[in-house]
């Protein structure tokens, strides 16, 4: 990133009303998502990064979070045009350095992983796949000087592409770039004032959409590679709601990849079945 482009970021975070009030995570992480909440407040979009997830190879990562409060989707939010009463995801095949390469097995392992969440059946909202029209559908990237403002409002979560190494350290720090997979970035929606919202009074606040990106820096294809579906299926919980757990340590939800892990523990699936069973419609709809 270059040093224009961090100086305008530090410039911009300066206008968060969010910046004073992060709770926990990474300091490296939590600046990032700081400057990148700077500029969505000074183009008056009325969303903020709320949390960042990341999947790494040995040792755990914190997650970094703005606020002790929880969030999650609401059902027929009518702030969300792209998904409306169901819950939309895009697969982007124009981001990263090579977009084009990335095969049509790669988005299919995607599609796989997103049925197997989608099979659970304790979800009240249907999740759709929306094609990807070439339109940049992703936003994060943007804010680190990695990519072109896009659409938000494409889908409710977008797998943003494969990144280089040096997207993954400018927000996790030296040494993210050869040790993270990948990383789930949460949005949540605030008011005029700047104060996230909770319209269905259910006590969490309101997502608003989430961006999922792979570390291009490691092979995906071929032999001895990462498994795309796996690491796909760990990321799409996170999308869902689902946090981090390490027992047990081959769940899919583990902090830390272990390997292939194409099908959802059961531990997995009561946590998920438990997040979804809290989840209201809006009564204003």
């Amino acid at each position: 990133m270059s040093r224009r482009a961090i100086g305008w970021l530090a410039a911009m975070a300066l206008l968060s009303p969010l910046a004073a009030t992060a709770q926990e995570g990474d300091a490296w992480t939590l600046r990032a998502m700081e400057l990148s909440n700077g500029v969505l407040k000074a183009q008056w979009m009325d969303i903020r990064i709320e949390q960042v997830e990341l999947l790494s190879l040995h040792q755990p990562r914190r997650i970094s979070r703005l606020h002790w409060q929880p969030f999650q989707w609401v059902p027929g939010d009518p702030r969300r045009p792209a998904g409306g009463s169901q819950l939309t995801y895009l697969v982007d095949r124009t981001e990263g350095p090579r977009a084009a390469e990335v095969p049509d097995s790669v988005e299919t392992a995607v599609d796989r992983a997103v049925a197997s969440w989608a099979r659970l059946g304790c979800s009240p909202l249907e999740l759709v796949k929306r094609p990807d029209t070439g339109e940049d559908a992703d936003i994060f990237d943007f804010h680190l000087g990695f990519g072109g403002l896009g659409n938000w409002q494409t889908a409710d979560v977008v797998f943003g592409g494969w990144m280089p190494p040096s997207f993954f350290e400018a927000v996790a720090g030296q040494g993210a770039g050869t040790t993270v997979l990948a990383m789930s970035v949460t949005f949540i929606f605030v008011g005029s004032d700047g104060v996230p919202t909770d319209i269905d009074g259910d006590q969490h606040f309101d997502t608003a959409v989430n961006e999922i990106y792979f570390n291009d820096g490691f092979s995906w294809q071929g032999e001895s590679c990462f498994d795309v579906e796996t690491v796909a299926l760990h990321e799409i919980g996170h999308s869902l709601g689902l946090g981090h757990f390490e027992y047990p340590p081959r769940a899919v939800m583990n902090p830390v990849y272990t390997g292939s892990r194409r099908e959802l523990s059961a531990r997995d699936r009561a946590l998920a079945c438990s997040v979804w069973a809290s989840w209201q419609s809006n009564p204003e709809q």
